[in-house]
């Protein structure tokens, strides 16, 4: 004990006489100089950079703690992060199709129309806004729904909660730790978003099944003419004299060297229809066979090299036919009986060499899907007139600050590429194939 408070009152002595010796400047040192530590500027500048890193804190904490809540239904607020899987659903549903659009149509499957099934949105729209709002109309709309299921007791059942399970464990498949983290998913937080979903769904199927019968089905389709839609079903072989080369997209015109042999080939054709049993097959051994060997071509080689292609079509007695034949040739072939085979025409209104066998002259194809479209968007105005009331038993607030910078299109397509869809979808392709 002695000695170590002797060894401690001597560290006591050493570090007193260190202090003294430090604050006592010797008779060569100067004011200012290094050996009196750091000048007034470096304190400055020290000071400043202290303050910098403070404010740059702050920064970063406030945009932290900045709400990125994009829809509140009363309490439950809907964030950016529970936003990204159904963004990702629609975005990965069209950008497949995006090169396709940029090269046929010249323009972005994003800036095209709206493609989406909600008929609430303005179909005005492009799709990539279309598909915004339909995301906050979907996503209010089941958190409404789950809710009132919720209030009428309904429960998911043992086969309904395996289900959602099932869905979860195809959603993540194929995608990396990395990306579920970026889209913020895991299988469990789909398997509860199913859930709700599911319970969502029959509770909809149930209350819609009420809406649908308010509707009268006659009242419906009385303002739609039968006469007007009385629809003409036909085949036929034909060439054009400009076509669309598929693999540029571009206009190719034929040649008046290539018109003529290609009429030429067509008449022969058109003879060979008159006595041949399948109308369809003239082309080759199915109805799919675009191109084919050509009675009278000098080899097959000739035949695959032909412009002349099979086709069916649909047209009514009030929209006629007229991207392929003029106004009068429509006439003549709505005189066709069922089985007749005209023919060659040369329409020089259209550009197109044909000749047409006419299927069905009286078919209600076109009436009939008219009247089914009518009623189901009657039946779902009915199912939107009930939801809106249902609605106002809630306060829904939607955050545009937050939602207003997402642009459809642009938010998980660096995430997962198309590139990663393609591979996912042959890789669920192969697994199909085997299991078959």
């Amino acid at each position: 004990m002695n000695a170590s408070k002797k060894l401690m009152n001597q560290g006591k002595k050493e570090d007193v006489g260190a202090a003294k010796s430090a604050s006592a400047p010797t008779s060569t040192s100067k004011i200012g100089s290094a050996s009196e530590g750091p000048s007034s500027k470096a304190y400055v500048l020290g000071g400043f950079c202290v303050l910098l890193i403070l404010v740059l804190c702050i920064g970063v904490a406030a945009q932290q703690f900045k709400s990125t809540t994009v829809l509140k239904i009363d309490d439950t607020k809907l964030s950016m992060d529970d936003m990204m899987f159904p963004i990702y659903e629609r975005e990965s549903q069209y950008a497949p199709s995006n090169e396709a659009y940029e090269m046929y149509l010249g323009t972005s499957v994003w800036d095209a129309g709206y493609m989406g099934e909600d008929t609430t949105v303005d179909e005005s729209l492009s799709n990539a806004e279309g598909l915004k709002q339909e995301i906050i109309n979907s996503e209010t709309e089941y958190e409404v729904l789950y809710r009132e299921a919720v209030k009428a007791d309904y429960s998911l059942t043992d086969d309904e909660k395996k289900d959602a399970k099932d869905r979860a464990k195809k959603a993540v498949k194929g995608l990396s730790w990395s990306q579920k983290l970026q889209l913020s998913i895991s299988e469990k937080k789909l398997t509860n978003r199913f859930e709700k979903r599911i319970l969502a769904d029959r509770y909809k199927e149930d209350r819609k099944k009420e809406t649908d019968a308010k509707v009268n089905e006659a009242d419906v389709k009385k303002d739609i003419s039968k006469e007007n839609l009385r629809e003409y079903d036909v085949q036929y072989y034909y060439f054009g004299k400009t076509d669309t080369d598929m693999t540029t997209g571009e206009e190719v015109t034929l040649t008046d060297e290539e018109v003529k042999k290609y009429a030429s080939e067509l008449k022969k054709l058109a003879k060979k229809a008159k006595k041949a049993d399948d109308f369809t097959t003239l082309l080759g051994d199915t109805k799919e066979t675009a191109t084919g060997q050509i009675a009278g071509t000098e080899t097959e080689d000739d035949a695959e090299n032909s412009a002349i292609t099979y086709e069916t079509a649909e047209f009514t007695e009030e929209d006629g036919w007229g991207d392929y034949l003029s106004e009068d040739n429509v006439k003549k072939i709505k005189k066709m009986k069922n089985g007749e085979i005209s023919d060659v025409i040369v329409d020089d209104t259209t550009g197109y060499y044909m000749f047409v066998k006419m299927v069905d002259n009286n078919s209600t194809a076109s009436y009939d899907e008219a009247c089914e479209e009518a009623i189901t968007e009657a039946q779902q105005n009915s199912y939107n007139e009930w939801l809106e009331e249902i609605k106002k038993g809630y306060t829904i607030k939607q955050y545009d600050d937050v939602w207003g910078e997402v642009t459809i299109g642009t938010v998980t397509t660096d995430i997962v590429t198309v590139d990663d869809l393609n591979k996912m979808a042959e890789d669920e392709a192969g697994e199909s194939s085997e299991s078959e």
